[in-house]
């Protein structure tokens, strides 16, 4: 079998529940060539490399699936093309099976202690004994050789 991953980006403007329905949508379109989809995730909204659509940021939501029906995968990708919520898509062969991707639950928020600083010993703004005279050394053996 051969594993296929296709990363969309959708506007970043949608409202959740119309999000949902154009992946869907998408997933309903991608059952047409009888593929089995294995993750389909929303990866979250990011900044994109350069405007598109007169869009800074997008949505990237990541499809993996089992291969269907080759002969049927070129319309999906037409179909994609068309489809006015998708602003780009990439289709990619994975070498290997995908991991099923579980939704982690909602975590209980820790509290969050007192808002001072505290500093400790292993924060790397400070430096210590033998390690800044290495520093030291080095920056004095340079000026030895001349």
């Amino acid at each position: 079998m051969r594993y296929y991953e296709t990363i969309y980006i959708v506007d970043p403007n949608l409202d959740n529940n119309v999000l949902d329905k154009i992946m869907d949508e998408i997933s309903k379109e991608l059952q047409k060539t009888e593929s089995k989809i294995i993750n389909h995730r929303v990866w979250g909204k990011k900044r994109l490399a350069y405007q598109i659509e007169n869009q800074k940021y997008g949505t990237y939501v990541l499809m993996q699936f089992e291969e269907g029906d080759q002969s049927k995968m070129l319309e999906f990708s037409t179909w994609m093309k068309l489809n006015n919520s998708v602003i780009r898509h990439m289709t990619v062969l994975l070498s290997d099976k995908p991991e099923l991707h579980v939704e982690e639950e909602k975590k209980e928020e820790v509290p969050v202690k007192d808002s001072t600083i505290e500093k400790d010993e292993t924060s790397p703004q400070v430096e210590k004994g033998p390690e800044k005279e290495k520093k030291k050394k080095m920056v004095e053996e340079p000026e030895e050789e001349k």
